[in-house]
């Protein structure tokens, strides 16, 4: 089976024992780390920005392993009073440019570094800029979503390979419980391999994201994906039902 993921250390951490074939009692895996998104996903299993999961489910189903939410922080807006008309997303940032759509009505999109910026909260912790002018967009969420957790990124399965969907599940929480168990020698490698000097700054951001809701999902979590459906909606993006 195909699987596509962001070219993140965190989504690397959760499949590398699945993409390594450390577990020969599930299906063969390909997988693929991409730098950027068409917004039609064709891939059989795909762990993608919430809101790209959103645009895609008239043809997929939501896996109850893999997610990622934030608790208590969204993407953060850095030099700005949060009233600026444009804002600048990093090339690397996968999420944060659907975010500014959803929650910011108005203001224009501009790729690369400049200010202000906005970066999503994984990228903030590992950011070293520091500055008393932040923003944080969980506050717009909080105000939509009843203080529900953040949805960053969500794992599918196509809808054609429901059959295979319980079994794709157990790898994936069988690859996340063997990156726990080997998380010092993982991460070390993942440091390297995306040149982060601080290797102890980059285990608490995993550990921040990668969780026990990233083995399983529960019904808090399900609500923050059914609030952000209702607001992808009242925005006028196409939306469809939510299958989990």
């Amino acid at each position: 089976m195909e699987i596509v993921f962001p070219d993140v250390p965190e989504y690397h951490f959760i499949l590398k024992g699945l993409c390594s074939d450390k577990f020969p009692q599930y299906p063969k895996f390909h997988c693929d780390a991409l730098t950027e998104f068409d917004e039609e996903l064709r891939t059989d299993i795909a762990f993608v920005p919430a809101p790209l999961a959103i645009l895609n489910f008239n043809n997929y189903s939501l896996l109850k392993a893999g997610n990622i939410f934030s608790y208590f922080s969204g993407p953060q807006i850095i030099n700005s009073r949060g009233d600026e008309g444009e804002v600048f997303v990093g090339e690397h940032d996968f999420l944060s440019r659907y975010y500014v759509r959803i929650l910011m009505d108005g203001v224009h999109i501009k790729e690369g570094s400049g200010s202000p910026a906005i970066m999503e909260p994984r990228v903030a912790m590992l950011s070293l800029r520091r500055t008393p002018e932040k923003f944080d967009l969980y506050n717009k969420w909080s105000r939509i979503a009843n203080d529900l957790p953040f949805p960053l990124y969500s794992a599918l399965i196509k809808r054609s390979e429901k059959d295979l969907k319980g079994t794709v599940e157990d790898a994936i929480s069988a690859s996340v419980k063997y990156a726990l168990n080997n998380a010092s020698d993982l991460i070390r490698e993942i440091a390297v391999a995306h040149g982060i000097e601080n290797i102890e700054m980059l285990k608490r951001v995993i550990f921040h994201f990668v969780n026990k809701n990233t083995l399983s999902i529960t019904e808090e979590e399900l609500e923050s994906l059914r609030a952000l459906n209702r607001e992808m909606g009242n925005k006028g993006f196409r939306v469809s039902y939510l299958k989990f």
